[in-house]
């Protein structure tokens, strides 16, 4: 008796031990499925935001040009990697037209809610694609902030939106954005004696 009893409890742990054995390779088949299926479903959404990102950049970039030319792309390769380019263009003015199209389709295809672009954008962009982007701030019904600091080089339309829209206009001697600039060195004087006190 004492030997079938123990007998017996070996054949019940061996059970037990095959049980957890075959639940642990029924788990880790199940977690590679899942795995799976996120990683296709981060795939099929990522084709979907590219395919929709794309689709905007090309109707942006035609609205900027009288003849087609090759609007910026974006790929995903994978979740944590892209590639972005204008093909066959790799020009200055190209790179920056194309963040600014690629900042455009994100804003208008996306909840967001403003944009925002410092004059460093425009100043390598030509001015038929300079015009035609103050166009589509305009017409947006979303919130544009452009820092512009090339006003004598406006075409009359495109210096009329501008001014119709601008919100704050900066200049020198005592127009700038705190009354003063900050750059000078009677500020820093200034400065030196408001921390010695």
């Amino acid at each position: 008796l004492d030997k079938h009893s123990e007998l017996k409890g070996e054949i019940d742990a061996l059970k037990t031990q095959n049980q957890a054995y075959l639940t642990l390779k029924e788990l880790k088949v199940a977690k590679a499925n899942a795995d799976e299926i996120l990683k296709k479903s981060i795939e099929d959404i990522l084709r979907e935001i590219e395919n929709e990102l794309n689709t905007k950049m090309k109707d942006i970039n035609d609205s900027l040009f009288s003849t087609p030319r090759e609007p910026p792309h974006i790929h995903f390769n994978k979740h944590d990697s892209y590639k972005f380019e204008t093909p066959d263009d790799t020009g200055t003015g190209s790179n920056f037209k194309g963040m600014i199209v690629y900042d455009l389709a994100v804003l208008l295809c996306t909840a967001l809610l403003a944009l925002a672009h410092d004059s460093l954008l425009f100043k390598n962009l030509e001015k038929d694609i300079e015009d035609g982007l103050i166009k589509i701030y305009d017409i947006t019904n979303k919130k544009v902030f452009i820092a512009y600091d090339k006003q004598g080089d406006y075409r009359a339309e495109t210096r009329e939106r501008i001014e119709r829209n601008a919100r704050i206009i900066l200049s020198t001697d005592g127009c700038e954005l705190y009354g003063m600039s900050w750059n000078k060195e009677e500020n820093k004087t200034n400065e030196d004696e408001l921390q010695q006190t």
